[in-house]
């Protein structure tokens, strides 16, 4: 009798050797940034990755997009746009030395309600990121019964000055429990807002996206 095949772990464990110096910068990062040693050494690893598969992959593009990498230097995303769609490359993601970062300021008020407590956790923030490409903030709550909570948020050019707005917003610091998903577009320069949830749960996020 053989037995029922062994369903693959949703999640594997490595051990990763350090000195006690990088382990205690590792642990006060940790610590200034309100995240776990977990998640910084995961996003590291995810990123460097991600960061090897495109350099693999450039190759196989670099001849489609040695036409468009010069003139967009100096007239960036109008031109690179008429551009690709003159070569049939649809949606051109610019390589990253050419799409340059973007300043997204965060301010966020999060409140919940029940029967015994209220909380309510703000916070204001700036990060830099890459068009289409995800950024993350996290945000520790230490004294909830949640740890925290994590946005993850990617800019796309659309037409214009307007942009695409991707957000992710979850419940911990971990992303694993999502409490929306709202897509939304603003124009460069000019404050969003999403707004979800109800009188037990309410999560306002405004936005404010320009080139850093």
């Amino acid at each position: 009798m053989t037995g029922r095949p062994r369903q693959p772990k949703k999640s594997e464990k490595i051990e990763v050797r350090l000195s006690h110096e990088e382990k205690s910068a590792l642990q006060s990062l940790a610590r200034r940034q309100g995240r776990t040693i977990s998640t910084i050494v995961r996003d590291l690893l995810a990123d460097h990755l991600k960061g090897v598969l495109q350099a693999e992959q450039q190759p196989s593009i670099r001849e489609r997009t040695a036409m468009i990498l010069k003139p967009v230097a100096t007239h960036p995303r109008k031109l690179a746009a008429a551009l690709a769609a003159s070569l049939g490359l649809g949606v051109l993601v610019l390589p990253t030395a050419v799409a340059d970062p973007v300043k997204v300021e965060l301010q966020g008020d999060f409140q919940r309600t029940g029967d015994a407590y209220k909380e309510q956790h703000r916070f204001n923030s700036t990060m830099a990121v890459e068009p289409g490409v995800p950024g993350t903030f996290v945000t520790a709550t230490p004294e909830s019964d949640v740890p925290g909570y994590r946005i993850e948020l990617t800019v796309t050019p659309d037409e214009g000055d307007r942009l695409l707005i991707d957000v992710s917003i979850y419940r911990g610091l971990e992303g694993d429990d999502l409490i929306a998903h709202p897509v939304l577009t603003a124009e460069s320069g000019k404050e969003a807002r999403i707004h979800v949830g109800d009188d037990a749960e309410s999560y306002e996020i405004a936005l404010k996206v320009g080139d850093s």
